[in-house]
């Protein structure tokens, strides 16, 4: 594997016009929050090829990414994931940007921790995901011996990168 750099999220932005003009003109309109996150979604997913669900990924194979693997994944799937680490940050706009920008450049987030945290002594199966709205997607940590489906999960995959 070849090391690849990649730029910060204020970087692809600042390099991009049109992804620049654009966020300026959804920032700008009279939207709410709300609705400004879901044009932004439209036009990145339109823009960059971005699965928006997960039967949108076309190849579930790792993928070489320069300095590690990637696994594909949906904006459904990596704005539940941001959630998941950072309930805090719930921002839609925020969401659909970061999720964008990840997505892009085959960033995995780092989720060792909460995954841990959420666990316990209990051993991970897969991730599981909920929800009907793009914005207020759920990751769930399904444990071996539970039922993602009984969980209320939509998705779930079992390969977790």
């Amino acid at each position: 594997m070849k090391s690849k750099p990649w730029p910060t999220l204020e970087e692809w932005i600042q390099s991009d016009e049109t992804l620049l003009d654009k966020l300026a003109e959804i920032e700008q309109s009279e939207l709410s929050v709300e609705e400004q996150a879901r044009e932004a979604l439209d036009f990145l997913c339109k823009t960059y090829h971005l699965p928006k669900t997960s039967l949108d990924v076309e190849n579930r194979d790792w993928e070489d990414a320069g300095d590690s693997f990637y696994l594909p994944i949906s904006m459904f799937e990596q704005i539940a994931q941001l959630l998941f680490v950072e309930p805090e940050n719930n921002d839609p706009r925020y969401l659909v940007i970061n999720s964008a920008y990840l997505i892009k450049h085959k960033l995995v987030i780092d989720m060792s921790q909460e995954l841990s945290e959420y666990l316990g002594d209990d051993e991970l199966q897969g991730l599981g995901y909920r929800g009907e709205d793009i914005l207020t997607a759920e990751l769930v940590p399904v444990r071996k011996g539970e039922s993602w489906s009984e969980l209320g999960c939509r998705f779930f995959i079992k390969e977790v990168g």
